[in-house]
């Protein structure tokens, strides 16, 4: 078995971003089904917490509210700093609920952002699946080439200069 078939496992790298844009694609529509299906509610902010690590800035808030039907409920919703700036001097949020749904809730104030991040995931990784695909036909010409020419066998010489 020839060495350069291993290159062949260059593949995992498209599959996994075609991966990350369909998953990403179903973010997309499960928040706007949520949006646009689910029911309005208000919730407090019972914590908001923003973290700068190095060049990364991130948090999280956790929401309490009442649905129809169920007794108070608290969720834990993870936010990027493009969502946590606009959410970050409210106490009371409107929201969108539903449940059972893929992504339950949607900040109402951040919706728009919210679309418009996933929309710019499904980008990146798009770009990036068609960059990677794109090398891997170079991969795959590389590999049948090598391997029609078979292995190459290295002679090692010592070369000893004892005078």
């Amino acid at each position: 078995m020839s060495k350069f078939k291993f290159l062949y496992f260059y593949w995992l790298i498209p599959a996994f971003l075609l991966f990350l844009v369909l998953h990403q694609i179903s973010v997309y529509y499960g928040v706007i089904d949520t949006y646009e299906n689910g029911d309005s509610y208000t919730a407090e902010v019972v914590e908001f917490e923003l973290k700068q690590i190095a060049a990364q800035t991130n948090g999280y808030v956790i929401l309490r509210f009442s649905p129809e039907g169920a007794g108070e409920m608290q969720q834990k919703l993870s936010l990027p700093v493009e969502m946590a700036g606009q959410i970050q001097e409210i106490r009371i949020i409107p929201i969108r609920y539903q449940e059972g749904a893929r992504h339950n809730i949607v900040m109402m104030p951040t919706y728009e952002t919210q679309k418009n991040l996933v929309m710019t995931n499904i980008a990146m990784a798009a770009v990036g699946f068609l960059i990677t695909c794109i090398i891997g036909y170079w991969v795959n010409r590389y590999v049948s080439r090598k391997m029609k020419q078979g292995e190459t066998e290295i002679v090692f010489e010592r070369v000893d200069t004892d005078e």
